[in-house]
């Protein structure tokens, strides 16, 4: 009979680099000791542990047992102002993080498998994972962007990754089909600047999954398709 799980433990640490002027708040929920694993990693840790209230559906996940082992981490942006420069495409922010808050991981976590990362996160962290992904393949061949605001400063993301080398990173891109809304003109909306990052992305030859659920820019969605999102990017045999 297998052992029951034990309850959901989640430790907080602070992690800070005074070079690049950074100081983050992470939550870690560790996978077990005793097994090579992977790091999953979510921006916007507030908005996934308070707001979506991600653990229960992590930890249904976790019991179900069809997993990887993994160790899923969340790193707090701390305050709006902060959000909206480090989640803007921003080269001092991925310095942080793959410069400072990966190799912590890599101390603090046996078994970490490094280049096997997942990165994640919703709206315009979504444009932060996806950028993250698309910068260091060699850390990050894994990305979950929900909602992506690939609109930002006139579809930036798209640009640059039309400009980039071939990847073989898997990415699972999602939008609601009643993200239409423009605020800016001559800005897209938020369901083109997906589906214009989603084709960009397939050009470089990147393994796609594009999710298009009925509904608008809310957690509730996001968390509804977790479950069937982090299957399969972290699953070793996807379909």
């Amino acid at each position: 009979m297998a052992k029951p799980r034990q309850p959901i433990k989640l430790e907080t640490h602070t992690i800070s680099d005074p070079a690049l002027g950074y100081t983050r708040t992470i939550h870690l929920l560790r996978g077990p000791t005793d097994q090579p694993q992977r790091l999953c990693l979510f921006l916007d840790g507030e908005l996934y542990l308070q707001k979506m209230d991600v653990l229960p559906t992590l930890k249904s996940i976790l019991d179900k047992g069809t997993l990887p082992p993994v160790t899923f981490a969340f790193i707090d942006h701390e305050n709006m102002k902060a959000r909206g420069e480090d989640y803007t495409c921003n080269e001092q922010f991925g310095r942080f993080i793959t410069e400072k808050v990966l190799p912590w991981f890599q101390s603090e976590i046996p078994g970490l498998q490094p280049g096997q990362h997942l990165i994640g996160g919703l709206s315009l962290s979504g444009l932060a994972s996806a950028w993250l992904a698309l910068q260091y393949p060699e850390h990050f061949p894994r990305c979950l962007s929900q909602s992506g605001s690939f609109w930002w400063n006139d579809q930036h993301f798209t640009k640059i990754a039309t400009q980039h080398h071939p990847l073989k990173t898997r990415f699972w891109l999602s939008v609601g089909d009643e993200e239409t809304e423009i605020d800016d003109p001559p800005e897209v909306s938020q369901i083109e600047g997906v589906k214009n990052a989603h084709r960009a992305l397939k050009t470089l030859g990147a393994t796609m999954h594009y999710h298009e659920y009925h509904g608008g820019h809310d957690l509730k969605y996001w968390r509804a398709e977790l479950d069937q999102a982090l299957h399969w990017l972290l699953a070793d045999k996807n379909k």
